[in-house]
């Protein structure tokens, strides 16, 4: 599957279906295999203690940079899809080679290699919850933390961790449940605020990509009310074949796909090439089309992995996310991208996904009533506002999970950095240096290696004074 050239994020929550789940770009993951790779027994389920299984969890172990003496230890977590290991030149690699750090990075509990059970079936998945992972990052760092301090003969060393995205959420998260694990966090695009009418995407869909002027959304507007009206007046099969599906398939998949093929540039930095690309052809419908069918084609964009009866397949298959990702989503998180409501704002998406769109589509892939509870999600971790320190939150100017994450805060303990430029969207800080790079992107790194810095002399300062592992949490109660 084709990519966008900066595409950052580990998963594209804009769509498991569409956006490949594993992002094989030099600024974030290394291409080529690596020894670098190992496996940890991890519990399946930590919160039953009837429950004795065990699976192994695949993880990296990026060691070539560390002092063992003052080095902080950047715990990469990965999200729903296939784990990778940071690149060289990857932000979390470069804090790490600034501060003579060392970087583990955990696959997340069935996505990737990483798997459970032994199939993807709804019964398996009750044990697919960000509460598991979350629980997942604490008995694995917990363990390395030990055999570190047994291994170097160094106090017991918590932990910063970093992720973008879905990651983002449970870096904010595992920071807030475990302070005696972790002392500071990176949350990149960080979803934190479950949201199951997530309409706010579509409407910042609209406002980025005005940036290139009005045209592009006014072109796109129109395309997707043109391709509704052939559906609507009896010519579904020939719309859905013309964007290479010949068989019947439900309205509103059908529409999430194509709200996607403007939705996945503007996440993933690519705004102005598309938008450039949409308004370089004639001012005529059938070239506008033409234009989208040979964009999804390019990004290897499959409209049949849309449906309901793809999303329900229940077998195992390394390199898919999609029915595991919808399951999170179904369960717990929402963040389900309905049309604009807001004023004068005109919907980026066609109609017919509205919420009972997508509750029925849980169902229909999963076979039972499930939807998510986001209020009591929300009360479990505080959404935008957590009560925890040391986190800093970080956002594209032109992502639409912004309004998912936190961008102001009148916690003082927290830090939202906005990096707003040109195609700086989702996770956007988290690749590497490159000197194309806009200067606010790289004013944004800068900041957050300047604060790391005061909170990790602050941590070791705390580790002299407690270096037991029983003693952490005076660090953390000493350090406000």
């Amino acid at each position: 599957m084709k990519l966008i050239a900066i595409a950052l994020c580990l998963l594209a929550l804009s769509s498991a279906k569409v956006w490949n789940p594993h992002m094989h770009d030099d600024k974030l993951f290394e291409t080529a295999e690596n020894s670098n790779v190992f496996w940890y027994e991890q519990r399946l389920d930590h919160f039953n203690p009837q429950k004795e299984g065990t699976f192994q969890q695949r993880y990296y172990d990026i060691d070539q940079y560390w002092d063992p003496e003052t080095g902080p230890l950047f715990l990469y977590i990965c999200g729903e899809g296939t784990c990778r290991q940071p690149a060289d030149n990857s932000f979390v690699v470069n804090l790490a080679k600034k501060f003579n750090g060392r970087v583990l990075a955990l696959e997340h509990r069935f996505y990737g290699e990483t798997q459970p059970t032994e199939d993807w079936s709804t019964e398996n998945l009750q044990f697919l919850t960000p509460d598991q992972g979350l629980a997942d990052l604490a008995q694995f760092a917990t363990d390395k933390s030990r055999e570190f301090s047994e291994q170097y003969g160094i106090p017991h060393r918590r932990w910063i961790c970093v992720g973008g995205s879905y990651p983002g959420a449970l870096s904010a998260w595992f920071r807030y449940k475990y302070p005696h694990v972790a002392f500071a966090s990176l949350s990149s695009s960080g979803v934190v605020n479950a949201i199951p009418d997530y309409h706010q995407y579509d409407e910042q869909v609209f406002f980025s990509t005005s940036k290139s002027g009005s045209l592009c959304p006014e072109r796109f507007v129109k395309a997707h009310k043109y391709i509704e009206s052939i559906v609507n007046s009896g010519n579904r099969l020939e719309a859905f074949k013309t964007f290479g599906y010949d068989k019947d398939m439900v309205d509103g998949e059908f529409y999430y796909f194509i709200g996607d093929l403007i939705a996945g540039p503007v996440q993933y930095g690519g705004r102005t090439d598309f938008c450039d690309g949409l308004m370089a052809v004639d001012d005529d419908m059938d070239q506008i089309i033409n234009y989208l069918v040979n964009f999804a084609k390019g990004m290897g964009l499959v409209l049949e992995q849309y449906t309901a009866e793809f999303t329900a397949n229940t077998t195992i298959d390394y390199d898919k996310n999609m029915r595991q990702w919808t399951y999170q989503t179904c369960a717990n998180l929402g963040y389900f991208q309905t049309p604009a409501k807001a004023e004068g704002v005109p919907p980026m998406r066609p109609a017919n996904i509205e919420v009972d769109f997508w509750e029925e589509f849980c169902e229909r892939v999963f076979g039972i009533n499930i939807f998510p509870d986001a209020d009591h999600w929300n009360a479990r971790y505080g959404a935008t506002s957590p009560a925890t320190t040391k986190i800093i939150f970080t956002n594209g100017g032109e992502d639409p999970w912004q309004h998912a994450g936190v961008t102001e805060t009148k916690n003082p303990h927290l830090i939202p950095i906005v990096i707003d430029c040109d195609n700086c969207a989702h996770c956007v800080d988290l690749g590497g240096d490159h000197p194309t790079d806009a200067p606010e992107l790289t004013e944004a790194r800068a900041r957050i290696a300047d604060i790391f810095e005061k909170w990790i002399q602050q941590e070791l300062e705390m580790e002299r004074s407690f270096p037991t592992e029983a003693k952490a949490n005076l660090r953390e109660l000493l350090s406000k």
